[in-house]
């Protein structure tokens, strides 16, 4: 038996004689006394074998010892590349225009922002790529986006009738999501979104209170936003799907996100949503670098409105990951307005960034690019082979990867105080 490359051992404020044992490629978390702390220490540092086959068992249950042909940076690779090339999976984040009633200040696509609306060649496009595919499909995830997907609410409609038609002939299962501003969000929109798109979740964002939201997510004609996106949810919330308010948050409102809970506190919906908060970065000369949090600032923002709100830190708690995302899997596509097709969201409306364009041929325009989000492999990577941390983070943002931009998982920076956190949670929980 050998040692895990991928444990933490952390102290335990809350009970000194304890230790926090966690093991990214598990995902395991325990607490373990100082005697057996000790058993495990002499055994890793000195080979002294551990007696008791009690805490040995606990300890490969939770993968803190491995046999020793075990290679997990192999099993990494191995796990990558089967989720990566799974094709029983499909994947389209579908944008049904380019158009959107917001000027966002730091949005990476207002500078392609353009009144083009999905015409009906392109939507007979995008059914014909699920038909071609539906019989080896088990599962399909529809994204709903933008520009601002509500300004063509019809065609979500039309598409997804059609889409779960198909999903219903062929047994596949059928997941639909949505980002949207939600500025548009009519008590009749608001009841179909669940009912007949299957829509399970959407994404609103509000970044501050009032005069915060309003100066950096204001209409296309510089007009406020906040209360009327807040009316929107406190009228339709209790017919919606799942809704995660996301807090773009950056330098200019860091000091102020907290409040937004606050708002939602007081009107009665900080208990039916949930809250995150998302890295602004000056992706594709969106934004300006200098008001962009480092990835260090943004993990102890994150932390810090977590704790100072008691929300429940467990959502912090790291995850593994296989592939990244969709844009390093093999069946995941982004399709703009116009058809043209791209790996990464933030890559729409940038013509060097084009893989193709519906109808799909089999062969992509952008090979280079295409093959660099699809063959990229951490666990050759120098930078992440040595990291403790590479089950949690898997190499990190494909589209940031290309960009050269830090890219290293925020759970890094404030690993122990996330486990802290959450192993106290867990206690109280269990204590009642």
């Amino acid at each position: 038996m050998k040692q895990s490359k991928y444990n933490f051992f952390y102290d335990f404020p809350d009970q000194e004689e304890k230790k926090l044992a966690y093991n990214a490629l598990t995902n395991s978390l325990a607490l373990m006394d100082q005697e057996h702390y000790t058993q495990y220490y002499n055994f890793a540092s000195n080979n002294i074998t551990i007696e008791d086959e009690k805490f040995i068992d606990d300890l490969k249950m939770g993968g803190y010892i491995i046999e020793d042909e075990m290679d997990e940076l192999k099993l990494l690779e191995l796990q990558l590349f089967q989720n990566r090339f799974n094709r029983s999976v499909l994947g389209l984040t579908i944008a049904v225009t380019a158009d959107c009633n917001f000027r966002c200040t730091y949005c990476y696509e207002k500078n392609s922002i353009e009144n083009t609306k999905m015409n009906q060649d392109v939507q007979d496009n995008i059914i014909q790529l699920i038909t071609d595919q539906a019989n080896g499909l088990k599962v399909l995830a529809v994204t709903w986006y933008g520009g601002e997907p509500l300004l063509m609410i019809n065609v979500i409609r039309d598409l997804s009738e059609r889409i779960q038609k198909i999903c219903d002939e062929n047994q596949i299962t059928y997941f639909a999501y949505m980002v949207t501003n939600g500025y548009l969000l009519t008590r009749e929109i608001a009841l179909d979104l669940k009912d007949k798109l299957n829509i399970q979740g959407m994404q609103i964002t509000l970044d501050g209170p009032e005069d915060i939201h309003n100066k950096r997510r204001p209409l296309a004609g510089g007009q406020g936003t906040f209360q009327k996106i807040l009316n929107n949810l406190k009228e339709n919330i209790d017919v919606l799907p799942s809704v995660s308010i996301r807090i773009n948050t950056d330098i200019d409102n860091q000091d102020r996100i907290s409040e937004v809970f606050q708002v939602l506190k007081d009107n009665d919906l900080a208990e039916k949503v949930n809250v995150y908060l998302g890295h602004v970065e000056a992706l594709n000369d969106g934004y300006v670098t200098c008001k962009c949090l480092t990835p260090e600032g943004f993990s102890q923002a994150y932390y810090d409105f977590m704790k100072e709100n008691k929300l429940d830190i467990k959502k912090l708690y790291p995850r593994r990951f296989t592939n990244y995302c969709g844009a390093d899997a093999v069946n995941s596509f982004v399709v703009g307005a116009d058809g043209n097709l791209y790996k990464c969201w933030n890559d729409i409306g940038i013509q060097e960034k084009l893989i193709g364009k519906l109808p799909m041929e089999g062969v992509v325009d952008n090979f280079k690019l295409y093959s660099d989000y699809l063959l990229y492999d951490p666990t050759k990577d120098e930078r992440c082979t040595e990291c403790k941390l590479l089950p949690v983070c898997m190499g990190g943002c494909p589209n940031r990867r290309l960009l050269g931009v830090e890219n290293c998982n925020h759970t890094k920076y404030v690993l122990e105080e996330y486990l802290q956190a959450c192993a106290h949670s867990i206690i109280e929980e269990r204590m009642g």
